[in-house]
């Protein structure tokens, strides 16, 4: 009986097969394949459902046969989707879900996605060969989660889940049912376009308030502006031309730039002073929490976005700007196009001002500068080094720089900079307006001299840019003079106004980047409650960037969480963000051991930790048998005649734990003493509660 069981039909097959040439050729044959991987064709599945992917865009998935992968079929279940991904947030009517299938050792694999609402039961959305589903989205916020598993002929992974996400979609009003004299509006705005320059722009164009079908759209050129054109504060994008381009005193002069051309170096303090240096706007800061598809990502959002790092970084900032002409606007007394000010402007009437600053924004854009403007961000990880070191290689570095760069051109050798940068492993991020076409994205360490020349040297009038512009309010319609700015438009002005309280929220994103970003470079896992308090973040802004929603548009220290909320709902955010979103600190702690003993023997067994188990080792410092652990070991003597060797690890995540056997020798002629003195230094980063620091 015991025979039968062991001969089971996996162990009968190769004996039957055992005298067959033919068979050991088929042997030969499935050990070449499980060798090397199977190489299946992909087939092509056409998206179908135009509202919520072009009809064009096309899919592949591992093959055709449902998962069958052949005569012989996979062995086992495939493994487990790698990642799976969704945003945090979306006010839009449609977002994605993305993942990374299981491997399935080169048979197909077949994905199931589930979607939890509420967190309520899950019912099953997608099962197919793609790796993204588009979902639409209806009215109502809500809280989603999904899952992924990968499946085959065998059986099915285990699931993947992704982060909650906050879904808040509302339908816009559409303006141009509502206003049908708007598209005759577009038609002079696109006269006036027509025979106007326009200037490129690093600056978003906002979406239309609403338009109805065969519409004429005046804004399709996403990337240029004009003179006049509304200027949303708040979302940081540009908005319709608004101001009467017909009157006779709507006029553009031209004259030399009052200042032509200005250089700097700095040194970055943090985030914020980045921001500052590369003249992002706190509108532009919006949503660096997480995917945000409320706006368009700006010229100014996107340097900051690729510059960006954690306060471990060693950061300078190169800015050049040359200024070749400045365009002015004059316009009449009453600028607004009459239609707006007869149908759409009323005093104290909230509907109306939202309609209107939907339109036309908050401001309009009186005058540009044009010509180049060149940005350059040097950036080398200082994870690596001890403070000291750091203070010692940013000096060399910054005087490196400024030593090459000036006004006019590079000057020096360049060889002494990239020098330097390799030493360092410096990287730089490039970006431009305006100026020759496409040079920033090939800037590198080894050409930067060489580039930056050349951009200073071939900014021309083909290639001008609005290198910066102002903006004006809105003037009150004389027909209103008896009324207060506030009585007839959007008001966003004041300390404790609209965009005062967004300046707030975005520098509030600044500093929750600063603190889940760097968990990553760290090697852990971020957080939990990074991905949560994004969603929150974005929905705090969202409030002030909706002009509906501007009473609930809040001051930090009085915003509650909603009622449908991934924290806990109304809770003080900015208590929850103070108290559940960690500070990653540097730590160290040195310690000195010193073991003796005169006969016998010990164990040994010192462990060197840092302040809480919370810590972990900074896996970028360390030397010796501690390099890339975050520790080093100063031995001063070690005897030790009979006992074994010594061993360091780190055990726990925030200990060096260094372990040793002293044993003397036998008397009367053997050593009778056994030595271990030494030190360790310890080198880790520590997550530490750190009140988030709230712009007066």
């Amino acid at each position: 009986m015991k025979t039968l069981k062991l001969l089971t039909m996996a162990s009968l097959v190769p004996l039957l097969w055992a005298n067959s040439s033919q068979v050991k050729a088929k042997e030969q044959s499935l050990s070449s394949q499980k060798m090397e991987i199977q190489r299946i064709e992909p087939c092509i599945e056409p998206y179908n459902n135009y509202n919520q992917q072009p009809n064009n865009e096309i899919q592949p998935i591992d093959d055709c046969d449902g998962g069958g992968g052949g005569s012989t079929g996979p062995y086992a279940p495939p493994g487990m989707p790698s990642s799976i991904t969704s945003p945090v947030y979306t006010n839009d009517d449609n977002y994605r879900v993305s993942w990374q299938p299981g491997y399935g050792g080169g048979y197909s694999v077949r994905n199931e996605l589930y979607l939890q609402t509420n967190n309520g039961s899950w019912s099953k959305v997608y099962d197919g060969y793609g790796s993204s589903k588009y979902f639409t989205v209806t009215e109502g916020k809500k809280i989603k989660r999904h899952r992924v598993r990968s499946c085959n002929s065998k059986g099915c992974s285990g699931y993947k889940y992704s982060d909650k996400m906050i879904v808040n979609f509302k339908e816009k009003p559409n303006l141009y049912s509502k206003y049908n004299f708007l598209g005759t509006l577009d038609q002079k705005n696109s006269t006036y376009q027509s025979n106007t320059q326009s200037f490129k722009t690093v600056l978003s164009r906002d979406t239309q308030a609403g338009q109805s079908s065969g519409s004429f759209n005046a804004t399709s050129n996403q990337d240029r502006f004009y003179l006049g054109d509304g200027y949303d504060l708040v979302r940081g994008a540009l908005k319709e031309t608004c101001l009467n381009v017909e009157h006779p005193d709507f006029e553009i002069t031209q004259t030399p730039p009052l200042q032509p051309s200005t250089f700097s170096i700095d040194y970055v303090n943090d985030n914020r002073h980045l921001a500052e240096l590369l003249e992002v706007s706190a509108s532009a800061k919006v949503g660096f929490t997480g995917d945000d598809f409320s706006i368009g990502l700006s010229g100014e959002k996107e340097r900051y976005v690729k510059s960006v790092a954690d306060e471990q970084h060693v950061r300078f900032v190169v800015k050049v700007k040359n200024r070749r002409e400045f365009w002015k606007l004059n316009t009449p007394t009453d600028a607004i196009y009459p239609e707006l000010v007869n149908q759409v402007l009323s005093p104290n009437d909230d509907e109306a001002k939202a309609d209107f600053r939907e339109r036309c924004g908050d401001n309009f854009i009186n005058s540009a500068n044009l010509g180049s403007a060149l940005y350059l961000v040097f950036t080398f990880d200082a994870k690596k080094y001890s403070y000291e070191e750091r203070e010692s290689k940013k000096a060399e570095l910054g005087l490196k720089i400024d030593d090459i760069f000036s006004i006019n051109g590079a000057a020096g050798s360049s060889t002494e900079l990239k020098e330097t940068l390799d030493s360092l492993n410096v990287t730089i991020n490039a970006d431009q307006v305006g100026g020759p076409y496409g040079l920033a994205a090939s800037i590198t360490p080894a050409n930067v001299i060489d580039k930056y020349n050349q951009f200073v040297q071939d900014t021309s009038e083909s290639n001008w840019a609005a290198v910066d512009f102002s903006t004006s309010n809105y003037q009150r319609p004389t027909t209103y003079n008896g009324y207060t700015h506030s009585e007839i438009f959007a008001d966003y002005r004041g300390t404790q106004g609209v965009l005062a309280q967004m300046q707030r929220w975005a520098d509030i994103s600044v500093q929750h980047r600063e603190r889940c970003d760097p968990w990553g470079e760290y090697g852990q896992s971020t957080p939990s409650q990074c991905s949560s308090s994004q969603a929150e973040i974005i929905i705090a802004m969202e409030t002030c960037r909706d002009t509906r929603e501007w009473a609930n548009c809040k001051h930090p220290l009085s915003y509650d969480t909603g009622n449908v909320s991934i924290t806990v709902p109304g809770t003080n955010l900015l208590n929850w963000l103070n108290a559940n979103v960690k500070k990653l600190n540097q730590e160290s702690v040195s310690e000195l051991y010193d073991h003796h003993v005169h006969t016998g023997s010990i164990q040994v067994n010192d462990q060197t930790c840092l302040s809480a188990s919370s810590c972990f080792a900074n896996p970028h410092r360390g030397f010796g048998a501690g390099i890339g652990k975050g520790f080093n070991i100063e031995t001063f003597e070690y005897d030790n005649p009979r006992g074994s060797g010594r061993s360091h690890s780190i055990s726990p995540q925030y200990c060096v734990r260094s372990e040793a056997y002293l044993k003397t020798g036998n008397p009367p002629f053997g050593d009778t003493t056994a030595d271990w003195r030494y030190r360790v230094n310890f080198e880790g980063v520590c997550p530490e509660t750190e009140n988030f620091v709230i712009v007066q």
